[in-house]
């Protein structure tokens, strides 16, 4: 029981982060004018600092195995998670675009602004470095075997789009890393104490450590703010069904799948303990802006995400409580 406390412990803070993200929003102090702006400044900048400060002196990239596997892997399970939502909407028989944006929606579950604070708090700085890789994986997945089946495209039509800022900042960390680490060097304080050339450095690192603490909580508030906005075209009583039908894809079977993999894997505990994060999380908010804007179902877009977010205050907590017990942990 205490294991599980401490969970929810970790887990309840980021939900209500939201819920003040959705009150500012009815008070009138963060606007939808505002979003934009401070959305590209978490994409574009704050983010990105997050994860070069978490990689440019991480010691888990010198490990083949992290650096290869974990973008593999987490391909793997989003393309898993879109194959089980899509056959589920053809199972049910939902008509083609609700179809089609369910195995979207469903199929795609929040990979970072969640998981990043869950991960650095229950398991620390090398797992979150091993998370930043396993989403090379689900960002190529999300454009080529997501968006591009979804606006009726080959996979590899979209594949530049998995070129975001994050995805970018995720490839030069990783590559100062490895150029540190061909001349021995790793870029942490006390090597940054030792050379002459360090103190400008450790600086310039501290600086960007800095701007990515505020990374997290801005997008969780303008998360809540945008949830919010939708609030009001949310209908529950008009889609009972596919809610349903998204609580046992993305809160039940996704996760025992996640948990599963975990556990078969001969990988490192790292990657074990990021697929148990991940395996709890909910749908995505921004599928849901790609499929507005694309002609997918607005409807069946929301019901996804309110019934899996709801459901994730239950379920989140218990699959990684469940997901470490199997771990040893």
């Amino acid at each position: 029981m205490h294991e599980y406390l401490q969970v929810l412990g970790e887990v309840l803070p980021l939900f209500l982060i939201m819920a003040v993200g959705a009150v500012v929003r009815r008070l009138g102090i963060l606007d939808e004018e505002a979003d934009r702006s401070i959305l590209n400044l978490c994409v574009h900048l704050l983010l990105p600092c997050l994860i070069l400060d978490h990689l440019i002196a991480s010691k888990a990239l010198r490990e083949p195995g992290n650096l290869l596997l974990s973008p593999l892997v987490g391909f793997v399970a989003t393309v898993g998670s879109l194959f089980l939502a899509g056959l589920v909407g053809r199972l049910a028989r939902l008509e083609p675009n609700a179809a089609r944006t369910f195995r979207f929606i469903a199929g795609i579950y929040n990979n970072g602004y969640i998981p990043v604070p869950l991960v650095a708090a229950l398991y620390g700085s090398s797992a979150l470095t091993i998370l930043f890789l396993y989403n090379l994986g689900t960002e190529t997945a999300f454009w080529t075997m997501g968006f591009a089946p979804f606006m009726g495209h080959s996979p590899l039509r979209d594949w530049r789009r998995a070129l975001t800022t994050p995805v970018r900042a995720i490839i030069l960390g990783v590559t100062i890393n490895l150029v540190t680490a061909a001349f021995g060097l790793v870029l942490d304080d006390t090597t940054l104490s030792t050379v002459v050339w360090g103190w400008p450095v450790k600086i310039v690192l501290e600086a960007v450590k800095q701007i990515g603490l505020c990374s997290i909580p801005v997008a969780l508030l303008v998360i809540g703010a945008t949830m919010a906005d939708f609030w009001n075209e949310f209908r529950a009583s008009a889609g009972a069904g596919v809610m349903a039908l998204a609580i046992i894809v993305r809160n039940l079977v996704c996760p025992l799948g996640f948990v599963l993999l975990a556990m078969a894997l001969p990988v490192s505990r790292e990657l074990k303990e990021t697929l148990v994060v991940q395996a709890a999380m909910p749908a995505g908010l921004f599928p849901l802006l790609l499929a507005r804007h694309n002609g997918g179902s607005t409807p069946v877009a929301l019901q996804v995400i309110f019934s899996t977010s709801a459901m994730a205050l239950i379920t989140l907590p218990l699959w990684i409580h469940f997901g470490m017990k199997l771990l040893g942990n």
